[in-house]
């Protein structure tokens, strides 16, 4: 099942893996010597800058259950003038961007070792653990409804997902890449800072759709650091072919750069990993991405919107 491109980058499972995570300004001077990231626990965040639902949504928390209830309640305590506020703001928004608001994940873990990693997130419809095994290029996905006793579980091979997940691709072919000299620290990691732009004549066509965002991303920085794993920036839902491991994106979805989705980590905790922290305990029946594509991507679907708010006329009551 393919997803339109400006829609995908918000409902993928894999665009929760690596999503998102804050940052700590970093002194211009040279750092201080920080060794390779190999083993420990990265915390990450996600967040869409300018959108009027971004920091309304940070308020609700999916650890504490009954996200029906929290949204019934965050409502029930908007005033007229800010429902007024929110609605003025959703129209002059993209569409793609307020539902990416509601999708989205806003914090992620990822437990590392070696070359395997399990990430862990949560939603306001669904919860999501990925394993991924850079040794084999295999990995175990599971995500589950946070409302209903639903859920999809496969397993994956790189080989098998790469078009469909890295569904914007990001190349020298539409972009011009330009390293810079600016460097900060992400997450205690000194990151230095690379600028993409498309290129004029590059395929920016919007949807059809009135307020659709282009099919490509307008620009991007990147931050990465050569301490963190080049192998960590496997799932992101924007594929850019970085030599080092990405600690903070920026996407950019217009020319203003009012829309944009911005992604860091926010905590970096050398210590062992365990077995137990790379388990993800699943339920049957586990599916085969290679064969079993399309069943996926429709339960995926389902759940994914099955199984909470389903748009922002929850703010509008």
């Amino acid at each position: 099942m393919r997803l339109s491109r400006s829609f995908a980058w918000s409902l993928l499972p894999l665009t929760v893996v690596l999503a998102a995570a804050g940052y700590q300004p970093g002194s211009p001077a040279a750092p201080a010597a920080v060794a390779d990231f190999t083993q420990g626990i990265i915390t990450t965040r996600v967040s869409l800058p300018g959108n009027p639902y971004d920091k309304l949504l940070n308020r609700i928390d999916p650890a504490k259950g009954n996200i029906k209830g929290q949204m019934e309640q965050l409502a029930a305590s908007l005033t007229m003038a800010e429902k007024m506020q929110l609605q003025a703001a959703a129209e002059n928004s993209s569409p793609a961007m307020t539902i990416g608001a509601l999708m989205l994940p806003r914090k992620g873990t990822l437990y590392c070792r070696g070359k395997e990693v399990r990430a862990t997130t949560d939603a306001l419809t669904y919860h999501l653990e990925n394993y991924f095994n850079n040794a084999t290029n295999k990995g175990l996905l599971r995500i589950a409804s946070q409302s209903a006793p639903q859920n999809v579980n496969y397993t994956y091979d790189a080989a098998s997902v790469e078009r469909t997940w890295q569904s914007i691709v990001v190349t020298t072919t539409d972009y011009t890449l330009r390293p810079t000299t600016e460097t900060e620290l992400v997450a205690g990691y000194p990151s230095q800072k690379t600028t993409y732009t498309i290129k004029p004549g590059a395929d920016t066509t919007p949807s059809d759709v009135p307020g659709q965002l282009p099919n490509k991303p307008v620009a991007l920085d990147v931050w990465t650091s050569k301490q963190i794993p080049q192998s960590l920036n496997f799932a992101h839902p924007v594929y850019v072919n970085e030599a080092h491991g990405i600690t903070r994106l920026v996407v950019y979805f217009d020319k203003e750069r009012k829309q944009q989705m911005r992604y860091e980590f926010t905590n970096v905790q050398v210590k062992p990993v365990t077995d137990q922290d790379l388990k993800i305990s699943t339920t049957a029946p586990v599916l085969d991405y290679a064969k079993d594509a399309a069943q996926i991507g429709l339960k995926t679907m389902a759940l994914m919107f099955g199984g909470g708010p389903q748009g922002p006329g929850n703010f509008d009551e």
